[in-house]
């Protein structure tokens, strides 16, 4: 099969549907951390819950405090409101020096730092650079040190073996599959819908399928077509009701947890998951086996087409009201660095956006399976890094709960994706909508 690749320069910097390495946490208050306060100035990175405990982060921060005159504070808020929150700081001014998101949810000429003239593009792929690349040509980002993503289908392979299951080439083999697990006594797909950002690891899987059949986006972001009229979703949609209806969903699919997902994946009590590539590392985490016995699939298409969707890099933006802008250029230049970003890909192998940065020999079995379903398939720049419309992601969660519950129709969840999107485009002011 040819790769074709598609990137889109003109909305970079991916939405917050991809957590890192750890789910989210409710509440409407955030969390700080820092190291001991000195006497010198101090930033304030604003980032998403599910970013905030990743390890090799936390330890960066610590390394870069003890170090310089610089004291870097790390304020936690949660996923769910993490867009809301830093458009109010942005908006006032105050308690922000670096934060993330896309760039279609700013005024991005006026909130963030030029930062086209750093020189962190001479060790990152076109690729990569591309995905950080606002519409006007420059850049407003920071290349985070997190490896990028893909999405798709994580599985027990020990499990499979003994039900005698092969990989799934097409949506209906994969059905049969869950029907065989579910036989067996296992969980065929488990699903975290206590932490909704997890459910939207689906929409991620899914979404790359649309440009099988062309440019699908850019009709959606022409607003051309809609959401709940393409057939390769209704396909998948249709798909997940009918697995939650048959039982192939776990019975505490509402309250399930992301760390249970992991757990009930490495020790057998579940066939599936579906989620990011940052999934690897963390399962190895729970058991070293899982580098071995854990593989990865894309999500099928009806026919037993695939398209893998790939993050780039994700960009970490100083907000142009910041009174520590070169602090905080010091302190993100250090976070890009190659020894750096090398210890996030060690910690959480994924596909490196520097080309220094490399994976390691005793890269697990499933991100194996990933980089050869992306050198010998079809891939594109993940969905939500194309779109020009922000997804309006709380209440895309709150209709995958209502579908995986049995409590919404695949056409009923479409048309309310639809809907949102078109409302969304319309707030945004963007042409067409």
């Amino acid at each position: 099969m040819r790769k074709t690749t598609t990137m889109v320069a003109a909305a970079s910097a991916f939405a917050l549907t991809l957590g890192l390495a750890a789910c989210s946490q409710g509440g409407d208050d955030s969390v700080s951390s820092a190291s001991s306060a000195t006497d010198g100035t101090s930033i304030t990175y604003v980032l998403p819950t599910s970013w905030a405990s990743v390890p090799a982060l936390t330890s960066a921060v610590e390394d870069f405090n003890a170090a310089n005159d610089i004291t870097v504070t790390l304020q936690a808020v949660p996923d769910e409101n993490y867009n809301s929150v830093v458009g109010s700081r942005l908006a006032g001014g105050t308690d922000i020096d670096i934060f993330a998101g896309s760039y279609t949810l700013f005024d991005v000429p006026n909130v963030m730092v030029d930062l086209s003239g750093e020189d962190f593009t001479s060790r990152m792929p076109k690729a990569s650079i591309d995905s950080i690349t606002f519409s006007d040509g420059k850049i407003y980002s920071y290349p985070s040190p997190t490896p990028g993503a893909s999405f798709g289908v994580f599985y027990n392979k020990k499990v499979f073996e003994a039900a005698k299951i092969t990989t799934p080439a097409t949506l209906d083999e994969l059905t049969a599959a869950m029907k065989t697990l579910k036989d067996s006594g296992v969980a065929p797909l488990y699903l975290a819908g206590k932490d909704g950002w997890t459910l939207l690891q689906h929409r991620n899987a899914t979404n790359p399928l649309m440009n099988l059949s062309g440019d699908t986006i850019g009709k959606l972001n022409s607003n051309s077509i809609r959401w709940d009229a393409i057939p390769e979703l209704k396909d998948q949609y249709t798909a997940l009701a009918q697995w939650a209806e048959n039982g192939y969903l776990n019975d505490n699919v509402l309250t399930a947890t992301y760390e249970e997902s992991l757990q009930n994946l490495v020790d057998g009590k579940a066939g599936m998951i579906i989620n990011g590539t940052w999934v690897i590392g963390a399962l190895a985490d729970l058991n070293e086996s899982a580098k071995d016995t854990i593989g990865f699939f894309p999500l099928p298409s009806k026919d037993g087409k695939t398209m893998l969707g790939v993050s780039g890099a994700d960009g970490l933006h100083i907000a142009k009201s910041s009174a520590n802008i070169d602090a905080a250029k010091k302190f993100l230049a250090f976070l890009s660095s190659k020894e750096i970003a090398q210890k996030f890909m060690d910690g959480a192998p994924g596909i490196s956006n520097f080309t220094d940065v490399t994976v390691p020999d005793s890269t697990p079995v499933a991100m194996k399976e990933v980089s050869e379903a992306i050198a010998n398939g079809d891939t594109t720049l993940a969905i939500d890094k194309v779109s020009l419309v922000p997804a309006p992601e709380t209440d895309l969660i709150a209709a995958y709960q209502q579908l995986v519950a049995g409590k919404m129709s695949a056409d009923e969840f479409l048309t309310a994706e639809a809907e949102g999107m078109i409302a969304s485009g319309k707030a945004a002011g963007i042409e067409g909508f």
